[in-house]
């Protein structure tokens, strides 16, 4: 008769029964050892960044600017670290401030060179002359800043839905964006995109009544050569910064203009050069839709003399694919030999 319990197939030593029983539990308590892990660290960075925060603001007070809000939260475990301020407001010295209803900064623990911020609800821009300007933005629009070792790589506004109040003028867009990214080539050069879905205005050009309010999908691509030096120079003031770019030198670079205002289809690029006070170079200008923008002109009553030779003068030039082409000369304005104007020198 078989000893079934000498069996060494049906009946295992304890100590190997219990080492089996140890590699099935091994994954959960793997899992639970790296889930203790990324808690310690995520409390630790929170801390760092908590201590960043206070150490900026403290800094930005020395200076003399004005930093505060209501209540501070930090949460986001585990996906994200996300600073919630309520009715925050900042002012620079001697600069426009800005006030709102709620910040929200957000950045992923696996990247710290990321953030991105949302200020849902109304926001209130009070330039220097004490005008208050007004933006009531949505839950989805938002800004981001990205940065590496050789500083901002980008910076962005996407405006899903916004409507604004600005020197008295009401204004909507959706789908607005704009991107800025110094040229990875030459890193005074900053790269400009923006572009929009609809923009619509609170009311029509006085001289213009036949575009109507409402801008349609839009876009401009280019690059201002030699930004930041003339950044710096104009002070900030993005009135002065042709004439700080004259002195300075540098350039403009329009990759795409697509400009869709009404019966308006229009598209522009070029470059032109400034140096020594003296702008050089060559832009082109076109329209889709001649018809178009004959009826509606017609219609409004403005097909005089003037129209007539400018919308043809376009049309002839657009065919195929072509462009109306000017040239700076020296700062003068030019079509073929025939000078249009002259650009005025530096005044900075």
């Amino acid at each position: 008769m078989t000893d079934y319990w000498k069996d060494s197939g049906l009946v295992k030593p304890l100590a190997e029964r219990r080492r089996s029983r140890f590699w099935l539990f091994a994954p959960f308590l793997l899992l639970i050892a790296v889930i203790a892990a990324y808690t310690a660290y995520w409390i630790y960075a929170r801390a760092e960044i908590e201590r960043g925060v206070d150490e900026w603001v403290a800094a930005e007070r020395a200076r003399g600017a004005i930093v505060d809000y209501e209540s501070r939260e930090f949460g986001g475990y585990p996906f994200r670290f996300e600073l919630d301020l309520t009715s925050p407001r900042y002012q620079p010295p001697n600069a426009a401030s800005w006030e709102g209803e709620q910040l929200q900064l957000v950045m992923q623990p696996w990247n710290w060179n990321h953030v991105i911020a949302r200020a849902p609800g109304r926001s209130v821009l009070t330039d220097r002359m004490g005008i208050r300007h007004t933006a009531d933005l949505d839950g989805k629009s938002a800004a981001s800043l990205s940065w590496d070792a050789d500083g901002v790589h980008r910076a962005a506004l996407e405006l899903n839905d916004v409507s604004a109040l600005i020197e008295g003028q009401a204004y909507t867009a959706r789908g607005f964006s704009l991107n800025l990214a110094p040229s990875p080539e030459i890193r005074d050069n900053l790269r400009v995109a923006l572009q929009w879905d609809t923009l619509t205005l609170e009311a029509v050009p006085a001289s213009a009544p036949w575009l109507g309010t409402e801008i349609q999908e839009s876009r401009l691509i280019g690059e201002v050569d030699n930004f930041y030096p003339a950044w710096v120079r104009s002070g900030g003031q993005p009135e002065h910064l042709y004439s700080a770019l004259q002195q300075e030198g540098g350039g403009v670079e329009v990759g795409q203009v697509l400009l869709n205002w009404g019966p308006l289809k229009f598209g522009a690029k070029g470059r032109v050069t400034v140096e020594n006070g003296l702008a050089n170079g060559s832009f082109g200008v076109r329209i889709d839709d001649p018809q178009g923008l004959k009826d509606a002109l017609k219609a409004a009553g403005y097909w005089r003399m003037q129209e007539q030779a400018a919308v043809a003068t376009l049309e002839t030039a657009s065919a195929n694919g072509g462009f109306l082409t000017f040239t700076l000369d020296d700062n003068k304005l030019k079509i073929g030999t025939v000078v249009l104007g002259e650009l005025p020198g530096p005044g900075l």
